[in-house]
């Protein structure tokens, strides 16, 4: 979060219509330095989404941009009625969104945002996005500011990783495409590729390649942060070169990305196999390692997963 939050506070430097707002979780969103910088552009609104979301339609209708701050659990679903209501009058405002997921998984499950995706995917305009690293949260809330001409939702989690990857030199958001993170053995040609998005999820797909690439099984790792849009000929092009595709959900298997992915294959004519992570049931509480165990999205259960279809497949073919 501190990197979204400087790179909003270099914006704002030079754009006087930024304006954030707070539902008192200040230092959980990033924007201390906001807030001790800009202090007359930070509008603290308690613990009040529904209030803050509508504040914020109100000050869009008057030319202002403003960035709304809360945890993914209450502001996808507290205010989901009043950022649908905002939607309607065709206005900008930038929803930022965090602890979302089924970690950390101590709070509970009143705090396990596993339902927000699909809770604010089809409010007209608005276009979800949760990054993977610092540097895509960077481009993600640039995006958001620079690029979109309507609303964005930003997904973040609140887990410390060291993340195994990094993005390529050249890469740049580009609406419903995702980027392949590791390509699988330079030996072997990749035939199973593992979809999905944040850190989370991503430093898991990527401990599942390197236990998988130890038994000569070559997985490439694909990161689509776009959790709503998808660019049908990136589906086309990328996705269609692969027989097995797993994707993954920090969140409901139903109504997640995944659907998404699976739609926009068969859309497509993609005759890829097609199975989906992600939670089936009210997540669990514990430490992080056993809540990922439970609903199989840790590194060992998705390279189990990988080689269920594998077997099947060797079966059936």
């Amino acid at each position: 979060m501190v990197a979204y939050g400087d790179e909003l506070l270099q914006m704002a430097r030079t754009r006087s219509d930024i304006v954030v707002l707070d539902a008192d979780l200040l230092s959980d969103c990033g924007i201390e330095a906001f807030r001790a910088e800009l202090p007359e552009r930070f509008i603290e609104c308690g613990i009040a989404e529904q209030h803050m979301v509508s504040a914020a339609g109100g000050m869009a209708l008057r030319g202002l941009l403003p960035v709304v701050h809360s945890f993914a659990c209450f502001l996808s679903t507290r205010a989901n009625e009043h950022i649908y209501n905002n939607a309607t009058e065709r206005r900008k405002i930038i929803y930022t969104a965090t602890l979302a997921g089924a970690v950390p998984g101590g709070p509970g499950h009143s705090h396990q945002s596993v339902r927000d995706i699909s809770a604010i995917g089809s409010v007209p305009g608005l276009t979800a996005i949760e990054p993977c690293c610092e540097r895509e949260a960077r481009l993600a809330i640039r995006w958001a500011v620079e690029r979109n001409d309507a609303s964005t939702y930003l997904r973040f989690v609140n887990v410390p990783l060291d993340l195994p990857y990094s993005l390529p030199e050249s890469y740049s958001l580009e609406v419903g495409r995702g980027v392949t993170l590791r390509q699988g053995s330079p030996r072997q040609a990749a035939d199973v590729a593992i979809v999905g998005y944040g850190p989370v999820l991503m430093t898991a797909a990527w401990l599942a390649a390197d236990e998988l690439a130890l038994e000569g099984v070559s997985v490439a790792v694909i990161n689509l942060p776009w959790l709503n849009r998808i660019e049908d000929a990136w589906v086309r092009d990328v996705l269609g070169r692969f027989s097995t595709i797993l994707t993954l959900d920090n969140h409901y298997v139903t109504l997640g990305q995944g659907v998404m992915v699976a739609a926009a294959l068969a859309r497509n004519g993609v005759r890829a196999e097609v199975r989906s992570l992600g939670l089936t049931d009210i997540p669990a509480c514990g430490t992080n390692a056993e809540v990922l165990a439970h609903h199989g999205l840790d590194g060992p259960s998705i390279a189990r997963a990988i080689k269920a279809c594998i077997h099947t497949k060797s079966i059936t073919g």
